[in-house]
């Protein structure tokens, strides 16, 4: 079908990423994405500036391959996160590091205590 050989051939590029609202497909910048997350087996994606919750039509293992950029990191299993959307962040007990995210995903965002150094590099490198 041509408009899947299409979709896929956009994100494949990973400068751009498809989502749906209802029956339509819509076309998102990777730099206007605050971030990716899981929800009951569908991937979502949310939108930066508006806040909207989008499905993505891909697994969220899917789209962190396809995405070649530095301007995501994968905090957890549920979360891939763009650079942008880290407000600030805090430590917790066990070396972890609790995130606050804009848009505000409304639950807590803990990154590991093995991916905390990862995640710092990345945060001041990119």
């Amino acid at each position: 079908m041509l408009l899947n050989d299409e979709i896929q051939e956009t994100i494949t590029s990973g400068k751009r990423v498809v989502a749906r609202k209802g029956r339509e497909f819509l076309v998102f910048r990777v730099e206007d994405i605050a971030y990716f997350y899981i929800e009951n087996g569908v991937s979502y994606l949310i939108e930066r500036k508006s806040d909207y919750k989008y499905i993505a039509d891909k697994p969220l293992r899917d789209i962190e391959s396809m995405i070649h950029s530095s301007s995501f990191f994968r905090v957890t299993k549920k979360y891939l996160i763009h650079i942008n959307a880290v407000v600030k962040f805090r430590p917790v007990r066990g070396g972890k590091l609790e995130l606050v995210l804009s848009p505000d995903p409304r639950e807590p965002i803990i990154v590991s205590q093995l991916k905390v150094p990862s995640f710092k590099r990345w945060l001041l490198q990119n």
